[in-house]
Order: structure tokens, then C-alpha cells, then sequence
């Protein structure tokens, strides 16, 4: 993945993101859910990948910081929480003991990416910067589109449900811990959430409710929890 290319692309489709996340309120909503269950409120949270920055601002932390390759992105992301003064936003990432990142603690509690890793020019290099800013405290977060979905996903974005995906490479679970591993850091939890990602009244709550447990692993939502080793 070239990251000029994935930044151009998320650059073109930033005045959108907020529609097609409306779009997909189902989705989006149970996601936040689910950050909200792993992440306490607050908590000092990096995102990695923030888009316009809801996810962050819904997670209510003690000091939320937002990165994202996008300018635009964090242009949008300025622009909406300007007077929450709790929220950073930028396209660098934060330096640990510099005016940037001003904690008394100087540690962030969580570090969260969300559909964000398939988007990554090198993966690795990237964990191994996140695994710098961990120390043994610190709680490291990934959630992504369950590959085996990536079908659907396509004829979705082809008939226009969802926001253009862009340049991307979906990782297999295999291939997460080994990244993982070799950023030395450890899985603590692998799960699956949301097995009918679309609202479709009386159904989706009964697939969800029902049929969720016996086939979670085809749920849309695949979910890491990792610690430094």
C-alpha cells in the first residue's frame, strides 16, 4: 500500500466520511459500543487512524489524542470539536515528553485503530511505532472488518452503501498476531462482534440476539486486545 495514495484517497473522501457513517449508523453505533466496553471513560486515548474524530469524542476521555494521515480528515475533526478542549487532533504522531503530548502521567491508558489496518502502507512498522508509545499499562486495541466479509463489502461499495474502501489489503488473524508478536507485544483477547451488521427490523435483532454465539466467527466485527510482552 502506497501511503500517498491511501492519503490522497481519504482526502477525497473526507467531506463524505460523516454521510456514510450516518449511512451505516447500525454499524458505527455498535462499534462504539463495543470501544465503549474495552475503553473506560476517562481514560488517555491515542486513535490511530481517527477519521473525523467520533470515535474518540464518544469514548469521553480524560486526554484523547487523534492522528490521521488524512489533513483533511483532521481539518473536519478541528472543525466539529473545536471547543473540546480535551481533544487533540493532528496529522503527526504525539512525542512522548514534549509540549505535544502533555500528560502528567505521560502515558496513554488505551491506543485504539479501527478499520484502519488494511489501510496501511507497512503494517509492522507501524505496530513497532505504537509499541513505543505503550509501556506495560498500556492497553493496545484493533478492530477491522472480518476478512471472510470482504465479498460483501465490495458489492456494497459497487451499489453505493458504503463509502469508497480505497486502495487496501485485508489481514487474516494469522497474520495480525504475527505482526503483533514481532512488535513485542502479546494478544490477551481475540473476539467477534455484530453478526448482522445491518439494521433490517424484527431480523437483525433476532440474528444478533440468536444466531450470534453459535456462528461468531462470521460476525462483521474481528476484535484484538493486545499488551506489550
Amino acid at each position: 500500500m502506497n501511503k500517498t495514495v491511501v492519503e490522497k484517497h481519504f482526502d477525497e473522501v473526507a467531506r463524505d466520511y460523516d454521510y456514510y457513517k450516518n449511512k451505516n449508523s447500525f454499524y458505527y453505533e455498535n462499534l462504539k459500543k463495543l470501544l465503549g466496553e474495552l475503553i473506560p471513560k476517562n481514560s488517555n486515548v491515542l486513535e490511530f487512524g481517527c477519521g473525523t474524530g467520533d470515535l474518540l469524542n464518544h469514548l469521553r476521555p480524560k486526554y484523547g489524542y487523534g492522528y490521521d494521515i488524512s489533513r483533511e480528515m483532521i481539518s473536519i475533526s478541528n472543525s466539529k470539536f473545536l471547543i473540546s478542549k480535551n481533544l487533540i487532533f493532528s496529522t503527526q504522531l504525539p512525542i512522548l515528553k514534549s509540549s505535544i503530548y502533555n500528560l502528567n502521567s505521560n502515558r496513554f491508558d488505551y491506543i485504539f485503530m479501527s478499520d484502519v489496518i488494511e489501510h496501511l502502507e507497512n503494517p509492522e512498522e507501524t505496530f513497532q511505532k505504537i509499541s513505543e508509545l505503550m509501556d506495560k499499562y498500556t492497553v493496545f486495541i484493533n478492530t477491522m472488518a472480518n476478512p471472510i466479509w470482504e465479498p460483501i463489502l465490495m458489492i456494497a461499495e459497487k451499489l453505493g452503501l458504503k463509502m469508497p474502501e480505497g486502495p487496501h489489503k485485508r489481514i487474516t488473524n494469522y497474520e495480525f498476531k504475527i505482526l503483533i508478536e514481532k512488535a513485542g507485544m502479546k494478544i490477551v483477547k481475540h473476539n467477534y462482534r455484530l453478526l448482522m451488521p445491518l439494521e433490517i427490523p424484527f431480523l437483525t435483532n433476532f440474528i444478533n440476539k440468536y444466531l450470534e454465539k453459535p456462528l461468531k466467527k462470521l460476525s462483521f466485527i474481528e476484535y484484538f486486545v493486545a499488551k506489550k510482552q
